[in-house]
């Protein structure tokens, strides 16, 4: 409980200095915490727990649990928004924010909070292996078709291997089971440990909570789907299947994820519907912190 507290009040910290400094230097500080975040922290995180992973089967667990809930949510998105006719901004919208969860900046110190430090390697599968690569591939081409824009397959690969985390994690696969030396250990375990307090100041840094009142219904809509409906979909399915491991467990417990800053960004900066995007992606961080501890009670009472 004191992890997710302190998260909570470097959370409403970053808030707070948002509303305090003037909104040029909020913004320039949020982008050196993300580019922190991004090409320091999350591949120091990956180099030391990836590494740590147990190479069975497991390890598909949360990487086909990212990929099948984000069809199924994205299928979601589509049809109800033709069914209820939302515009079009707002369907494109949904879709950056729905399909994509907070796998990295919210779900490693969350994670870790729950599961300890045995959970990590499956976030970071989840995470990117599965959200990162998504957002990639399938993300660019829908991004291209809202925005009228041309893609390439030359420009998605690239987009892939020059994201920091993911070249660490090709080079930690081929360091499984190997143990560092204390005097690379030591610096990468404090670099990782940065990730949390880094990645909450960032998100505070962003946070909106506002949106048109026309816009209630698309905003409970993906706030049931992202927060409620996707966990309780994928813990049904392990508990079909049987698969009562820490992997299923932290994949459910990945799926009850707010929506992800990445993905929320490329809406943004698309100019779709931009404060509907902030404000989906911060409501849903705000209400995460109540719906997390709960996904994570159900996915030990049913899976463990």
């Amino acid at each position: 409980m004191s992890s997710i507290l302190i998260l909570f009040i470097t959370l409403t910290g970053g808030y707070l200095l948002r509303r305090l400094l003037p909104s040029a230097r909020g913004e320039v500080l949020s982008l050196w915490l993300n580019r922190y975040v991004i090409y320091v922290a999350l591949p120091a995180l990956v180099l030391v727990y990836i590494p740590r992973i147990n190479p069975d089967a497991s390890v598909w667990t949360p990487v086909l649990s990212a990929w099948g809930l984000f069809l199924l949510s994205s299928l979601a998105v589509v049809i109800v928004g033709r069914i209820a006719q939302w515009r079009r901004e707002i369907v494109g919208a949904l879709l950056f924010t729905v399909p994509y969860g907070n796998t990295s900046f919210l779900g490693v110190p969350f994670t870790r909070a729950f599961f300890g430090e045995s959970g990590l390697p499956y976030t970071l599968l989840y995470d990117q292996v599965g959200s990162f690569l998504i957002l990639s591939t399938i993300g660019v081409v829908v991004l291209a078709f809202y925005t009228s824009q041309s893609v390439s397959p030359i420009r998605i690969v690239r987009k892939i291997v020059t994201f920091p985390a993911f070249p660490a994690l090709i080079i930690s696969f081929f360091l499984i089971g190997i143990h560092y030396p204390s005097w690379l250990a030591v610096p990468l375990e404090g670099l990782a440990a940065s990730l949390a307090p880094a990645a909450m100041l960032s998100i505070g840094l962003q946070l909106r909570l506002r949106f048109a009142p026309h816009e209630t219904r698309p905003f409970l809509f993906a706030m049931l789907i992202k927060l409620i409906i996707a966990p309780a979909l994928l813990l049904g399915f392990f508990l079909l299947a049987g698969h009562h491991d820490l992997a299923a467990r932290v994949s459910v417990f990945e799926a009850g994820m707010a929506p992800m800053v990445s993905s929320a960004t490329m809406a943004i900066l698309a100019n779709l519907n931009r404060q509907f995007v902030a404000s989906v992606l911060g409501y849903g961080i705000v209400l995460s912190f109540g719906t997390l501890p709960v996904v994570y009670w159900v996915v030990e009472s049913f899976l463990n």
